[in-house]
């Protein structure tokens, strides 16, 4: 089966994961961690990007980048090879140490922007490593506080952290929720998809004041249905479930919504 091409960011910027492969714990240890930190800023000595936020968990890694296209594809190479050299070496392995190829997500405006932003920064909390974004060592949120970074340039530290007006505000921008998917392991994003769509589903039955949605009326259930629609990240046959509602009557919704 062909790879699926790679969508081009009008802005340059992307959302990046790689993860371990076999879901292995490639950077379980704080010496990998920071390994892998100076290695991107080692590459960043021989390749134009920029790092806009980045956060390392034990056994994948995200990035917020600007760069060409072909520079990232570059970038993303080396990082491999070397991460993968120096990994091996110090583990006493051989072979592939990235599953598959990187993820990629191309941001073209401010809110997905600042979305994937906060998303990152707040992987450690989500998966209950800490509490607080600004007590883990190995993400940008705490370099955007002190204003230093050993791989974020003082452009992008002074332009996000310019965005509020003192620290606080800045760590209270992180409890925000959205609706976006953001790329992450499968796993993370089967359960993200889940939580948004419970999310949706709470606000539902609290409006209308009803304990779950099946007590809600064929009209109000057919709302439901076209609110579950527009999110996008579930099928027609899961949204059917939900509702209590037929397939064939999800997909008039759908095909109305697309009429208008």
């Amino acid at each position: 089966m062909p790879r699926q091409a790679r969508i081009k960011s009008s802005t340059g910027i992307y959302h990046i994961m790689i993860r371990g492969i076999n879901k292995e714990q490639i950077f379980n240890r704080a010496v990998h961690k920071n390994k892998v930190i100076e290695i991107i800023k080692n590459i960043r000595e021989d390749i134009e990007f920029d790092v806009i936020a980045y956060c390392v968990m034990d056994n994948h890694l995200h990035l917020l980048i600007k760069a060409d296209e072909d520079k990232l594809e570059t970038l993303m190479k080396k990082l491999n090879i070397k991460y993968a050299m120096y990994y091996n070496k110090i583990e006493k392995r051989y072979g592939h140490v990235f599953q598959d190829r990187f993820k990629s997500e191309a941001v073209e405006n401010d809110k997905y922007f600042l979305g994937a932003l906060r998303y990152i920064h707040n992987n450690p909390v989500k998966a209950a490593i800490t509490k607080n974004i600004m007590d883990y060592s190995w993400s940008s949120a705490k370099d955007y506080i002190n204003l230093h970074s050993e791989i974020i340039t003082d452009k992008y530290l002074n332009e996000i952290s310019g965005l509020f007006t003192n620290k606080n505000e800045f760590v209270t921008f992180h409890s925000i929720s959205d609706d976006n998917l953001y790329i992450d392991t499968k796993e993370e994003e089967s359960e993200n998809t889940r939580n948004i769509v419970s999310s949706l589903i709470e606000k539902f039955v609290i409006e209308y004041g009803i304990s779950d949605q099946s007590q809600a009326t064929i009209d109000k259930k057919e709302e439901l249905a076209e609110k579950l629609i527009k999110l996008n990240i579930i099928s027609y046959r899961e949204i059917s479930e939900l509702c209590n509602i037929s397939f064939y009557k999800v997909a008039g919704i759908s095909k109305k919504l697309k009429a208008e």
